[in-house]
């Protein structure tokens, strides 16, 4: 189980080394860079300071953008789990029942529209309409922490909504797939209803068969943070990496790509090894 553990961290750091190579062999020749060698370069990765950009040093731009691209992130990934494992356990009770069609067609629709669209069709009702929240712009959270989590709520749900559905449709066949398991038929035979086996044992059928989908929609959250955060004029990673294209701010872009490739990659490190502890496939495969 070490060894599993191991192997998972060193295709981290080596996903993380490759990332640092690739964006300084990309920008080390371009006129803005200036001479920044390999060596420095890897020592500036190391500490996270990523040197002196525009504005100012890149750590500390990378330290107040992350305050709030990880907090969107997780918010999100918390709605598309909860979202999308509740909307697939309601279309998998009736299979191809009218719940489910309904439900399976507007998830298949959710994992289609651009998340830019899908933001200004929320911003009409939610902020514009009804003015539940705000359409755009960020509180700081030492001004507001009520403040600057309700500037989240909306662009989450925008960044987590195509994830859910994508969940949703994972989440309805894995239980779909349950009931007609040798198991489910096993349970019912020593007399055990089908409603009390389904409650019994589909919470933990659908959370095992959700691990790995999760853990790439959390790397793909990251992604698409970057749109969200410029749809809604939020100053997390995504709005820092295009402005300081825009400035032809090479410090700055290196930071902020790096950023973004740890946040993602280091989401899936995360769950992959919570898996470890709670599906016995990977304990039997990691022992192995």
């Amino acid at each position: 189980m070490i060894w599993f553990v191991l192997r998972r961290l060193g295709a981290f750091l080596a996903t993380m080394l490759a990332t640092s190579l690739l964006v300084y062999w990309l920008l080390a020749s371009t006129p803005e860079t200036g001479d920044i060698g390999l060596v420095r370069w890897m020592g500036l990765v190391l500490t996270g300071s990523f040197g002196v950009g525009r504005e100012g040093p890149v750590g500390q731009l990378l330290a107040g953008a992350l305050a709030v691209t990880l907090p969107l992130t997780l918010l999100a990934l918390l709605l598309a789990v909860v979202l999308g494992a509740l909307l697939g356990l309601m279309a998998a009770r009736r299979p191809h029942a009218i719940a489910d069609r309904l439900i399976r067609a507007s998830a298949a629709t959710g994992t289609a529209v651009p998340a830019f669209w899908l933001g200004m069709l929320l911003a009409v009702p939610l902020a514009n309409g009804l003015h539940w929240l705000p359409a755009g712009g960020f509180v700081p959270w030492w001004q507001s922490v009520g403040g600057a989590a309700l500037s989240l709520v909306l662009p989450a749900i925008t960044l987590a909504l195509p994830a859910a559905a994508a969940l949703c449709l994972k989440t309805r066949d894995s239980a779909v797939a349950m009931r007609s398991s040798p198991w489910f038929a096993a349970t019912l035979a020593r007399g055990q209803t089908a409603q009390a086996a389904w409650r019994g044992e589909n919470l933990r059928v659908v959370a095992l068969a959700l691990l790995r989908p999760i853990a790439n929609q959390a790397a793909g959250l990251v992604a698409g943070a970057v749109v969200i955060e410029n749809t809604f004029y939020l100053p997390g990673l995504g709005r820092l990496l295009l402005d300081a294209v825009a400035a032809r701010d090479p410090a700055t872009v290196r930071g902020a790509i790096v950023a973004l490739v740890f946040l993602g990659a280091g989401a899936m490190f995360l769950i992959r090894i919570s898996a470890l502890w709670l599906d016995p496939r990977i304990r039997a495969e990691a022992s192995e």
